[in-house]
């Protein structure tokens, strides 16, 4: 929608919901926001430029941190919805640290996604991600850094899957029937509470 009250509305809707800690990508603003524009033109018979004028940044704040509250509650919300990182701090971790944390990041990421938790897979896919670009940066002493906000959000991710897996019977493989992916399911549990436990400690050495 190429129109100045439209492209308006998305950059103030931007910024309320940072006001509220969270930091979404412009294209699904705008999706939500093309919505609502759209169906106030139809109900008062408008053209969309008109129509933009009549919707609130605060409307559009509001559907979409509702649909984040729902994800909260264990519904997948919308995948490009981010907590607003506010350390942007570097910790210098070493590089073996950091490949762990890609594996965890990825393992982690592929259990939400089998389970229904988009939002959540898509997050610790970019966590992997932003790790592994660290990685493949030059880097010397055998360390490399990466922002102490991805160590903050990759143990409350990790750690939150765990949880998910003992408690809510999470599984690697949710087909229904038992063909040894319970005992995969228990051995991997520890394995994330390790990791989850490495980036907090690691984010704690970056804290001094």
């Amino acid at each position: 929608m190429d129109i100045l009250p439209f492209k308006t509305l998305v950059t103030q809707t931007s910024a309320v919901l940072l006001t509220h800690g969270v930091e979404v990508e412009s294209i699904s603003v705008q999706g939500v926001a093309a919505h609502l524009v759209e169906s106030m033109a139809r109900q008062v018979n408008m053209d969309l430029e008109e129509a933009a004028h009549l919707v609130t940044p605060e409307a559009v704040a509001e559907i979409i941190m509702k649909a984040t509250a729902e994800g909260d509650q264990g519904v997948s919300g919308p995948h490009a919805v981010r907590p607003v990182r506010i350390d942007d701090r570097m910790a210098s971790v070493p590089v073996e640290s950091l490949g762990h944390l890609v594996m965890a990041a990825s393992q982690a990421g592929k259990y939400a996604g089998l389970n229904d938790d988009g939002a959540a897979s898509a997050h610790l896919l970019d966590l992997a991600t932003e790790i592994g670009a660290a990685l493949v940066k030059r880097h010397a002493d055998g360390t490399a850094e990466v922002p102490v906000g991805v160590l903050d959000e990759l143990a409350g991710l990790v750690g939150a899957v765990a949880d998910h897996v003992e408690t809510e019977g999470w599984s690697i493989c949710p087909c229904g029937e038992g063909h040894g992916q319970d005992d995969v399911d228990a051995g991997t549990v520890p394995v994330m509470r390790q990791h989850a436990a490495l980036a907090r400690a690691l984010r704690e050495q970056a804290a001094g």
